[in-house]
């Protein structure tokens, strides 16, 4: 019952500046310039928008969560620390990894690099299974449940695409299963023939929303041998689940979920977003 949440990213694109006329609260565009976005008050009495994913996760059975966290990031790691002194934590106990930039790099070096970083910090999750998402989407309570109440050791989550844009499903990373349900690729970012290919041979597009089940022990090889993308100049684990994928055809478990998934991107999203979070928890 462990949580990983991935925070540790720059927010580049959040902190675009917002074109076109808004009616967005000068206090929000303020938040979304300065605070990790997971951190952006979004939520009823100015609640950050991280605390309603880990509502959702400790209503599911998560107890024990570790954060890793930007090494710039001087906010969330006092809230948290506050809410578990004021026994407001929703029963979960919540620890701080960092994910420390290299030296000559300006950026930190992806999630895949992340997730190492955070076991390297809390070597006692080396000998466990865990749950790893990341901190910009909320993820429903039921997403948690079936990655906890899963029996395979390495599984995620599929999810359907009815109701999105043909863009946004081409933002993600398109799913490819066996007959069996068992990961066989992660197309990211489809190109134009991907996309016609996809259309033409998979009557159901499902998509990664970067929420995984992963036995330590299994996943630690993967991480290691992860190569660097050629563009983007990161580790990323969409490539570590394909290339493990790809080695063993019968390693990772897929599990289809309807629940459409709110995304906090980029300043754009925050209406929306905030729409959503107007109750308590």
């Amino acid at each position: 019952m462990k949580l990983l949440i991935l925070a540790g990213g720059m927010s580049s694109r959040m902190k675009k500046n917002l074109e076109g006329n808004t009616n967005l609260d000068s206090k929000l565009i303020e938040q979304a310039n300065t605070l990790p976005k997971s951190m952006i008050g979004l939520g009823k009495d100015g609640r950050p928008f991280l605390d309603y994913v880990l509502y959702n996760a400790s209503v599911a059975g998560v107890k024990e969560v570790v954060l890793l966290l930007n090494p710039k990031d001087d906010v969330s790691q006092l809230h948290y620390e506050k809410l578990m002194q004021e026994g407001k934590s929703w029963g979960l106990q919540i620890g701080f990894a960092r994910q420390y930039i290299p030296v000559g790099r300006e950026k930190p070096l992806g999630t895949t690099d992340a997730i190492e970083q955070a076991l390297n910090q809390f070597p006692a999750w080396k000998n466990s299974r865990f749950i790893v998402c990341n901190g910009d989407n909320l993820y429903p309570v039921k997403a948690f449940e079936l990655l906890l109440d899963e029996t395979y050791p390495n599984a995620m989550l599929d999810w359907d695409t009815e109701g999105y844009t043909v863009d946004r499903v081409r933002n993600c990373a398109i799913i490819k299963k066996d007959s069996e349900g068992y990961l066989i690729d992660l197309l990211e970012k489809p190109s134009d023939e991907e996309w016609v290919e996809i259309v033409k041979t998979m009557p159901r597009i499902g998509i990664s929303w970067n929420i995984f089940a992963f036995t330590s022990a299994d996943l630690m090889p993967f991480l290691e041998k992860t190569p660097l993308h050629p563009v983007r100049n990161e580790k990323e684990i969409p490539v570590t689940v394909r290339m493990w994928a790809n080695e063993n055809p019968k390693g990772i478990y897929t599990i289809q979920i309807a629940d459409v998934l709110p995304d906090l991107t980029s300043k754009h999203d925050i209406a929306e977003v905030q729409a959503l979070l107007n109750y308590e928890i």
